[in-house]
């Protein structure tokens, strides 16, 4: 008797885990032309059928580490969390009404932004939903305000996304925004989940390490990054991970999207650089997973090697996804990158400003 109900749970687990999976907000995996394209990059592994970083890094998350960071975890340190975060709110009407030569940023918190570049309006890692999980009652935002609501946006040239991660590339969003999107440029594969939620394929346009794509005179180029991807059980590594390069004939960015650090950013900026800002990654990391996550001293010198005038840091402050506090990622990268001389610039969540007028103010100080 014990034996069939050992076995019944079993099975209700398996059935249930497989029905589950199959909700929308799980997106999925590579497939047809996807699945195609991807055979032929350097970056894939065929005999392991995954997506491989250069050099074969890998996060090394052994039960030894499990259990060093599961304290934390379970117990978390004090001020982890803001009491609250003030959300500016600018007004939609303004979004994409700049000339071809101005530039300007709309930061929603973590990695997501407005980016009016050369006369066109794009998202960058567009994550407007309630939760970075699958569910909504799970790692949810420290703030539900939005500057502005998705409805509320006017249409937008182009969506970049930098990996497959809900933090990053979220459904509820992508459902949200698909009508009013003109193009999507994603990674190597991250295309079928867009597919998957409605998005035309003559919509999306993926791409390879150091491939890249025009729209009008803006160039973007995927560039490399040391991370890894993943939104369900066993589809680990199955799509790309990238960084990009947003240049016009007057401006040039870089967005980091998630990574650890590594030689490429040096590569990056040899290939592309000077650039007007790097926005790099500097939040949601642990000595435990520096390899996929740099530390905030990490960022700032990778945005030296890009050749950087100006790092924006960004992946903190509107979620919980490590042990840290959170102010920890913003205090330490200003600290290190005013100790090699680079200049940062500290949006509010919700402010929009021009590139050459820049804030640089102790904003979180107040919240």
């Amino acid at each position: 008797m014990i034996g069939i109900v050992i076995a019944s749970v079993v099975v209700f687990i398996v059935v249930a885990t497989f029905f589950v999976l199959r909700l929308p907000q799980f997106g999925k995996a590579p497939h047809g032309s996807h699945k195609s394209s991807i055979a032929t990059s350097p970056q894939f592994n065929a005999e392991k059928d995954q997506f491989m970083n250069a050099g074969g890094i890998e996060m090394n998350f052994s039960i030894d580490k499990v259990f060093k960071t599961l304290p934390g975890f379970l117990i978390p340190p004090k001020g982890k969390s803001p009491d609250s975060i003030e959300v500016l709110h600018p007004s939609p009407s303004a979004i994409g009404a700049l000339s071809k030569e101005q530039t300007a940023l709309t930061w929603y918190g973590h990695s997501a932004f407005i980016l009016e570049i050369g006369g066109k309006v794009m998202l960058l890692d567009p994550m407007f939903g309630e939760a970075a999980a699958p569910f909504s009652f799970q790692v949810r935002r420290f703030s539900q305000d939005l500057p502005i609501d998705m409805d509320e946006l006017p249409s937008i040239d182009a969506v970049v996304f930098s990996h497959d991660h809900y933090d990053h590339l979220d459904y509820t969003t992508v459902q949200a925004l698909k009508d009013k999107v003109g193009h999507f440029y994603v990674p190597l594969g991250l295309g079928s989940h867009l597919q998957h939620w409605g998005v035309p394929i003559e919509k999306i346009t993926e791409l390879d390490w150091w491939q890249n794509a025009k729209l009008d005179d803006i160039e973007l180029v995927c560039t490399p990054s040391q991370h890894f991807s993943g939104r369900g059980i066993g589809d680990g590594a199955s799509t790309l991970w990238s960084s990009w390069v947003i240049r016009t004939p007057d401006r040039s960015i870089f967005f980091s999207g998630d990574s650890g650090y590594f030689p490429g950013f040096k590569q990056i900026g040899e290939r592309y650089g000077p650039f007007d800002l790097a926005m790099m990654e500097c939040g949601q990391y642990n000595e435990m997973w520096k390899e996929i996550h740099m530390m905030p001293e990490e960022s700032a010198q990778a945005a030296v090697d890009l050749y950087a005038e100006r790092i924006l840091p960004i992946h903190w402050g509107m979620f919980d996804l490590a042990l840290h506090t959170w102010t920890d990622p913003i205090e330490r990268v200003t600290k290190k990158a005013q100790a090699l001389g680079i200049p940062v610039v500290t949006p509010r969540v919700g402010e929009r400003f021009l590139l050459e007028n820049a804030p640089n103010t102790e904003w979180w100080k107040g919240n």
